[in-house]
């Protein structure tokens, strides 16, 4: 299970997702996809993904409860923010395709790196936790009304973890386990989520497949999941022949629950 907390070819997934731009399928086959509870809300186009990354960035840092600086990356603008973290790789660069695509319509999107846990390896989940809040704090701080946190695996974990503390808008969680080393996550966690949500995983990545399928069974309306065919796991999905169903999922979810401004 660590191994796929901290592995993903970036190149593979990089090169499949810079090639999504154009028209979109609405639908992957076999794709899974089970929605409770979604607003009346009027009806949304369907997310066109851009080939045009020509969105502004720029590096930023901040610092984590306990004195460590972290360093990030802000993408784009707008009043509504995504916060993206990171695999057990701790790789931010494996988000850059996503991340352009959510500033292209209309999001300010950071990515971040946890700090170096390489010679505490057993703190890896710990120290994150403490990362992650640092980040959410941080980009409170930048004049936002709405803030959306997306995580992959460790990632996602973290995300779930801190919904509630953080007073995220809606989240997106992709092939999170229930637990990792000392950050676990139980079911009254899990109860507690009244935000919106989407759980993603592919059907034969286990045990991350059962466990996203727990807490979709387990967290509160409104939510939605989507499993994909095959064992990609998180990031990996994108490069996979369901890359452009999930991120016209995911844009169509923010733009529905926490619409640019």
């Amino acid at each position: 299970m660590f191994r796929q907390l901290r592995s993903v070819s970036y190149i593979r997934w990089f090169s499949a997702l810079t090639l999504l731009g154009g028209a979109l399928v609405t639908a992957c086959a076999h794709v899974s996809d089970t929605v409770s509870s979604r607003p009346t809300v009027t009806s949304l186009p369907t997310p066109v993904v851009t080939a045009t990354f020509a969105v502004p960035t720029r590096t930023v840092r901040f610092t984590a409860a306990d004195g460590v600086g972290l360093v990030g990356t802000l993408y784009g603008q707008g009043n509504s923010a995504i916060v993206l973290s990171n695999q057990g790789d701790n790789d931010s660069q494996l988000w850059a395709p996503v991340a352009q695509q959510l500033a292209a319509h209309g999001y300010l999107v950071l990515s971040y790196a946890y700090r170096d846990t390489n010679s505490t390896p057993d703190h890896l989940a710990s120290f994150a936790l403490i990362d992650a809040r640092a980040a959410f704090a941080f980009i409170r701080t930048q004049h936002i009304t709405q803030v959306i946190g997306m995580g992959s695996s460790l990632g996602g974990l973290l995300t779930v973890k801190l919904a509630v503390e953080a007073h995220l808008n809606a989240m997106v969680v992709l092939s999170a386990p229930l637990g990792f080393q000392d950050v676990q996550i139980s079911d009254a966690d899990l109860r507690v989520l009244a935000l919106p949500k989407v759980f993603v995983t592919s059907e034969g990545n286990e045990p991350f497949a059962a466990n996203i399928q727990h807490m979709f069974a387990v967290a509160p309306q409104p939510k939605e999941q989507r499993v994909y065919p095959g064992s990609d796991h998180g990031l990996a999905i994108f490069s996979g022949d369901s890359g452009e169903d999930l991120l016209t999922t995911i844009l169509r979810f923010v733009q529905m629950y926490a619409p640019a401004r």
